[in-house]
This record gives C-alpha cells, sequence and structure tokens, in this order.
C-alpha cells in the first residue's frame, strides 16, 4: 500500500488548478508524500482553550455576526462585531478594506469560522484583519486546535487543512520500512501513526523535534540518509582500477624545505594504501589552518605521475588556484614537471591549454570551475584534488570525476568537520585528519574591540614592524557596514597611501595576484581586502589581521580568515572589531573566538550555534539540508540511524521507498 504515497493528491482530492500549483510549489511538489511531510509549525487555538492571550496568539473560533461600525474618518479601522456560541464578544478590525467585500464576507445574522491574529486590551478581545473567513462547516473535518502550516503567497491554510484532512482520513496502512524488533528497541511509533499525528498536533509540544511523531520522522530521514551513503561506498567499492605504486622515479627527488609531522607522514601513507587497494581513493583530508595539507596532495601527485596518469587540483577561487600552482612550481621546480593554470578569465589561452590537456602534455592542471567545462579532456585523468571541498556542490564534483573512467578523489578541508558532520554527511568518505601544526608556530593572541576605539588602535598599529591584514565585509557601499573603499582611504590618511594597497573578488586576475606578490615581498604594510584572502594565502611576515564588522561572519570563516596569520615565528595577533549593534550570538561567536584556538573544538560549537547547513554553506555544501533533524542537536539520533543502516538490506523495495520519500541522491554515473 505504500504506492499511495506517491500518487498524484489530485487522483484523491478535488482541486483548482490554481491551487494545485501552489501547493506544488508550496510543498516541494504535488504527491501525496510531499504534502503529508509538509508539517504544521503552529497551531491556532480555540478561544475556550485561552487562558491568556497575548499579540502572538493565533485564534480561531465561530462567531454570529451582530453588527457592522463604519469609520467615519480613513485612519479608522472597520469594526465586525461577532459573538462566539459561549457568548464571548469579540471584534474583528480591518485598517484597510472595501466595505462592499466585508458586507459580503460577514453579513449581519451569519455565523461564520473566523482565524487570525489576536490582541486583547481594554476595548476587549480583537482579531486583525483574519487570514481565513468560512462557514462553520467548511472545517468540520478539523476537530481541536487547528494546525498552522508554512505557507505560499495567495495560498490559505484553509485549502491545506483540507487537503491535509482528505489524504489522512483515506491514507491505508504503510509497510514498515523499519523492523519491529528496532521499532521496539528504540520505541518508535510506526511512520504512518507518526504521519497523523504530526499532522494532528493538541499542545505545542507535539511540534517540538522531541515530539515522537517528530522523533520517528527525524530518524526516518537520517537513515535514509545513511543508506544513500551506504549505496555509495558499496558501489564504489565494487569498481576495479588499476593500482597507484610509489616507485620514487619522481618523488624521491622532490627536496622538502621542511620534516613532515608525524600526521602528516600518517596521512601520507592512508593515501598510499587507498592508492594500493585497486579500489578508487575516496579520501578526505581534514586540518586546521596552517597544518600542512597541500603537501600531502602534491606528494599524492607525483605518485599519480609517476605511474602514467595526469592530476587536476580544483580550488574555490582564483587566489587560491594561483598560489597552488606557485607552489607547485616552488616544490617541483627541478622535477621538470608539466603544470598549468586554467581560470574563467584567459579565455585566449584556452583552446591551446585544451589540446595539451587532451595529449597528456599538462600533466598537473590547476584550476577554478573553468575546468569543470565539457570541452575540458584529460588523457588519463587519474587523481582529483578538490581543495575546499565544501566550496563545491555535489553537481560540480560530479562533473569532474565524469572526466575519468573512475579517478582517486582526495578532498580537502581547512574547515575542520564536526564528529557528528562527518558521521551524517560524510560517512562515504575516509577520513585522515592532521591534528598537529608544522614546528615552531606559535599561538595567535585574539583580541575582542569596539570599533568606536579604532582611533586608539592605529597608532599601536603603525608602530610595529609587521605587515597588516585589514578585511572588510562589503565592497561597495552600504547603509549599515563599512565598505572597503571607505575605510581604504581612511587607513590611507593614516599610514599614507604608498603603505596601503586594495585587494577584492571584482579585480583581474593577474592584478590580484600581482598585489599578493607585492604584499608578500614587502613593497607595502597594509592590505585592504575582502574576505577573498580566506585561504591560500601565505605570508609570512603579516602576523596581525583585523576583522571588521567581526560580529557578521560565522565561526568558520573567522577562525580561516585568523589563519592568514601565524605563518611565520613571530608572535601574532587577531584583531576581531565589532560594530553595534550585535546580537547575543554574535557576542557568543567573538568570545568562543578569543577563548579558543583549536579549529576542531570550535566546528563543534559553530555546529551548536548555526547547524550544519550553515557551517558548510547551504548553497555549497553538497549534502542535502535536513528539513525534520538537526545534526548539532540530534547526535543521539544519527547514532540510531547508522545502526540501523547497518541492518537492513539496501537493495530492499521497502528501502528504496523511504529513500523515494526522503529524496535520492543518484550516484549512478559516477565512475561509469
Amino acid at each position: 500500500m505504500n504506492d499511495f504515497l506517491f500518487q498524484p493528491i489530485d487522483k484523491f482530492v478535488k482541486l483548482s488548478k490554481f491551487n494545485l500549483s501552489l501547493i506544488k510549489k508550496c510543498c516541494s511538489g504535488s504527491r501525496v508524500v510531499d504534502l503529508l511531510l509538509h508539517l504544521p509549525v503552529s497551531l491556532c487555538r480555540r478561544i475556550g482553550d485561552l487562558e491568556k492571550i497575548s499579540e502572538k496568539d493565533k485564534l480561531t473560533v465561530v462567531l454570529k455576526i451582530m453588527d457592522h461600525a463604519i469609520p467615519r474618518g480613513g485612519s479608522f479601522p472597520y469594526k465586525v462585531m461577532g459573538q462566539t456560541p459561549a457568548g464571548e464578544l469579540i471584534t474583528v478590525l480591518y485598517f484597510n478594506y472595501n466595505v462592499h467585500f466585508i458586507r459580503k464576507a460577514l453579513p449581519i445574522g451569519g455565523n461564520f469560522t473566523v482565524s487570525g491574529n489576536v490582541q486583547a486590551n481594554a476595548d476587549g478581545i480583537q482579531i486583525i484583519h483574519p487570514d481565513v473567513i468560512a462557514s462553520p462547516a467548511a472545517i468540520k473535518y478539523h476537530l481541536g486546535p487547528e494546525p498552522v502550516y508554512p505557507l505560499v503567497a495567495k495560498l490559505s491554510n484553509r485549502v491545506l487543512l483540507y487537503v491535509m484532512g482528505s489524504l489522512l482520513r483515506i491514507l491505508p496502512t504503510i509497510s514498515d520500512w523499519i523492523p519491529q524488533e528496532l521499532i521496539e528497541k528504540h520505541r518508535l511509533m510506526s511512520f504512518g501513526d507518526a504521519i497523523g499525528a504530526a499532522h494532528r498536533p493538541k499542545t505545542m509540544e507535539d511540534l517540538s523535534e522531541a515530539a515522537p511523531a517528530r522523533r520517528r520522522i527525524a530518524i526516518d530521514e537520517l537513515l535514509a540518509n545513511q543508506i544513500r551513503l551506504r549505496q555509495m561506498r558499496s558501489r564504489l567499492s565494487s569498481l576495479k582500477m588499476p593500482i597507484f605504486r610509489s616507485t620514487g622515479v619522481i618523488s624521491d627527488e622532490l627536496k622538502l624545505p621542511f620534516e613532515l609531522t608525524a600526521d602528516q607522514r600518517r596521512c601520507l601513507e592512508d593515501i598510499k594504501r587507498d592508492f594500493e587497494s585497486g579500489k578508487p581513493m575516496n579520501r578526505l583530508i581534514q586540518g586546521d589552518v596552517g597544518s600542512g595539507k597541500t603537501v600531502l596532495a602534491l606528494m599524492s601527485m607525483l605518485i599519480a605521475l609517476e605511474n602514467g596518469a595526469q592530476s587536476a587540483l580544483l580550488a574555490p577561487t582564483e587566489i587560491l588556484a594561483l598560489q597552488h600552482l606557485q607552489t607547485i612550481h616552488e616544490f617541483f621546480d627541478n622535477l621538470g614537471l608539466n603544470a598549468d593554470l586554467m581560470l574563467g578569465g584567459n579565455r585566449r589561452m584556452r583552446p591551446r591549454q585544451i589540446e595539451k590537456i587532451k595529449n597528456g602534455e599538462t600533466q598537473i592542471l590547476v584550476g577554478t570551475h573553468a575546468i569543470l567545462e565539457s570541452n575540458v579532456e584529460f588523457k588519463n585523468l587519474g587523481l582529483i584534488v578538490i581543495d575546499e571541498q565544501h566550496k563545491f556542490g555535489v553537481l560540480q564534483r560530479l562533473s569532474l570525476i565524469e572526466k575519468s573512467q573512475c579517478p582517486h578523489v582526495l578532498a580537502m578541508s581547512a574547515t575542520p568537520i564536526p564528529r557528528t558532520l562527518l558521521l551524517g554527511c560524510y560517512g562515504d568518505l575516509d577520513v585522515s585528519t592532521i591534528h598537529t601544526k608544522p614546528a615552531g608556530r606559535r599561538p595567535i593572541e585574539t583580541v575582542v574591540l569596539n570599533a568606536s576605539k579604532i582611533n586608539d588602535l592605529i597608532p599601536r598599529l603603525k608602530e610595529t614592524d609587521s605587515q597588516i591584514y585589514w578585511v572588510c565585509p562589503v565592497i561597495g557601499e552600504s547603509e549599515t557596514m563599512i565598505d572597503i573603499n571607505t575605510r581604504c582611504e581612511y587607513l590611507s590618511s593614516a599610514f599614507s597611501k604608498e603603505n596601503v594597497r586594495i585587494l577584492h573578488g571584482k579585480m583581474k586576475p593577474m592584478e590580484k595576484n600581482d598585489i599578493i606578490r607585492q604584499f608578500k615581498d614587502g613593497a607595502f604594510k597594509l592590505l585592504v581586502s575582502t574576505t577573498v584572502i580566506e585561504v591560500g594565502i601565505d605570508i609570512p611576515n603579516a602576523n596581525i589581521i583585523v576583522i571588521e564588522h567581526a560580529e557578521r561572519y560565522g565561526l568558520a570563516q573567522l577562525h580561516q580568515l585568523r589563519g592568514r596569520v601565524g605563518r611565520g615565528r613571530e608572535f601574532s595577533y587577531c584583531v576581531l572589531l565589532y560594530h553595534y549593534p550585535i546580537s547575543k550570538i554574535g557576542r557568543q561567536r567573538l568570545q568562543l573566538l578569543r577563548d579558543i584556538g583549536d579549529g576542531f573544538l570550535l566546528s563543534e560549537e559553530d555546529l551548536k550555534l548555526r547547524g550544519a547547513g550553515d557551517i558548510l554553506g547551504k548553497e555549497q555544501s553538497g549534502f542535502s539540508t535536513l528539513r525534520f533533524s538537526d545534526f548539532a542537536a540530534n547526535g543521539e539520533l544519527i547514532q540510531i540511524a547508522k545502526e540501523m543502516a547497518e541492518s537492513v538490506d539496501i537493495n530492499a523495495p521497502l528501502t528504496a521507498c523511504l529513500c523515494d520519500i526522503f529524496g535520492r541522491l543518484n550516484f549512478a554515473n559516477v565512475c561509469n
């Protein structure tokens, strides 16, 4: 009977084309299951249920219309007086009104169900601009408190109530994908009962995540997520590919100017084991800013080259791609390798580049989204390195993977990913972690400062020999924030124009690269920039960073920006400059950054403050944002879902039904 869930709603409920289109937009689909998973967010209570009325309350009540009071002046409301069956007097107010419409909608002597926001004052109980007016018979199918659903413009709660009620009345018994013993073990409702209860809440507690119905639906969503991860891992493990062995023909010639840390050596061994397994590598290297992930990626590329394979390094920004190419030239200068850079702007060079990539002359290609274009073909792409992997969505990553029969994939993240997020979102990845930083790095002292004290800060900055980053949140003029040009003008007058340069994302790639090169060479003291410097910039003499409007950034981004300093052996400072007004969470965020230097600990705190979608970026994170659960708050449910996923048949029809209900990511074309 589970097929019922995937039928179109207009097969069972009579609706106009207009309302059907609104429901499809509101519920992200027009199947029965799309509506049943569109859960209420509030309750509209009956007048008899209210002991105390506040302006936040929403009220549904049956009124007998007693009288109309037409205002004499335009600034006064139109009043409709009504009486409940229990005798309470209620006034319905309209401030923007059409007299003809109100008289027709609420004629004297008629009985109507009226719903809207309520307030109580000296004039009694009032409903201002009701959003529902209907005959009592129109909602007779619903008893008790009335659920309030998320809506789109022009769709009324009354229509959704009618459709939901109609579907729930004919909802058949649903075969459960969770075995009965697990349902009993974890004290769960059946899925069908959970759906029914979720749409018939009696109290506000029934709308909370802890409510039994909501808890069951959250576990189903997490279980579907875990099954998808198992399916992807199973598919990858079934694939065969040539073994990559470190022969030393090229890598032994690499002369690093430093010793690898113990964590780096361990991560490199993990990568070598993946190469030698005969299976495609799908590994994430995570480490704090400055922990030395890039050098591991470069050494992995050398192993791929020793086995006759090309490598591609995908970076989220042009500046970071340029930095990677410079690092490759710096480390690989004596190896005679052919590395190329592909950015979005160098169109004139593109045909020649594409030809060299296709014939295998280009051994390492570094680039931004430009290398994802369909006309970029490789002769033998064997290794893909994705830097700051959470900046890319699933489809972007797949479009690069599809340029090879079956490449190894090495992802890197300088945003340490919390354990619960790793478990919930990245279960298909093998994870290697770098905890230690290279020897000699000093801790960064972080200071939180009110922007009103900027004039006290400037003289202290002028006295230091260190170079300085000054980060601004916006390029153009803003009513609420200090833009980069305004701040640059102020700092130029304080430090002299020769000592200040500006950098932002709208500049041409070569212009940005030239500014960074000059800053690295010590040609000027202060770089005023947007967050374009967030990743990949390594300038040892820049030991101070000032972050303007720090209250507007997330913890992860603030920590990334702070990581631009502390690259040398001198003491480093991060000044978090905040402006009023500042929220409670904004203040918490700055205090946490001031007190905690460990990126892994900060990532856990950031997850608690912002949730999984925000910490990795909802638009770019590459995983579906959860609708019914939260990775930060539901670590226990994630563990339950993981255990369940290991005990169910991932290829069973009921399992497929579960994944279809909560949305299936299609990995069918990965590594065909």
